[in-house]
């Protein structure tokens, strides 16, 4: 009922991913509305959101949406709604992720990472998909660790403080939102009941 009548190409899909049609505040009023309209409570849609936004800091493209929706169920959070946080990862926002994420893991290990100065992030993530599809050892331990692992280990620390950064804004607003639906569900009550449900409403 809902459908497209032309369903879109995967030309105007990977145009709408790097720049959505709808612009990036129609975009994001959209994401709103989607978890607004979700069922569950606000901490558990919130932790949903929180965890999908702090898997996609993880270097695991490809895996981001498997590993949110994991992270969700064991923390009782919305799968659905950290379907949607994936969206914080991005072809906008991966570069600094992983630059971010990079320099992190080395200082943390100590300054022995690889220098990533000429890397090429396409060709390496490429390579780490190629080597788990195919089960190329040589070529993850040789050709994408050195470089992914120190990446993997800075981008935990982002990855925590991601979530909470968007965990506890978020539940602050669902929170409101419910309020203020029960309130308006309260008062459409009370005029058609003439104030008689509202008191049954409230004991609930």
């Amino acid at each position: 009922m809902f459908k497209r009548r032309v369903p879109k190409t995967f030309i105007l899909k990977m145009r709408d991913f790097f720049w959505p049609r709808l612009g990036w505040r129609r975009s994001g009023r959209l994401y709103a509305l989607k978890l607004y309209r979700l069922q569950g409570s606000a901490g558990a849609i919130a932790a949903g959101f929180a965890c999908g936004a702090a898997v996609s800091i993880l270097p695991m493209v490809g895996f981001h949406f498997l590993l949110a929706a994991a992270l969700a169920w064991a923390l009782r959070g919305n799968i659905i709604a950290s379907a949607i946080g994936t969206v914080v990862g991005n072809p906008w926002t991966f570069p600094f992720i992983w630059v971010a994420s990079w320099h992190t893991g080395n200082f943390l290990l100590g300054g022995q990472a690889q220098s990533v100065h000429h890397l090429d992030f396409a060709d390496l993530f490429h390579a780490l998909w190629q080597g788990v599809v195919t089960l190329d050892g040589p070529l993850l331990m040789q050709g994408v660790w050195p470089v992914w692992w120190p990446m993997f280990v800075g981008s935990l620390p982002w990855a925590v403080v991601t979530w909470l950064l968007f965990y506890l804004p978020i539940k602050r607003v669902l929170a409101s939102y419910d309020r203020l639906r029960t309130m308006r569900r309260l008062e459409r009550l009370a005029a058609l009941t003439g104030g008689q449900g509202t008191a049954r409403e409230a004991e609930k």
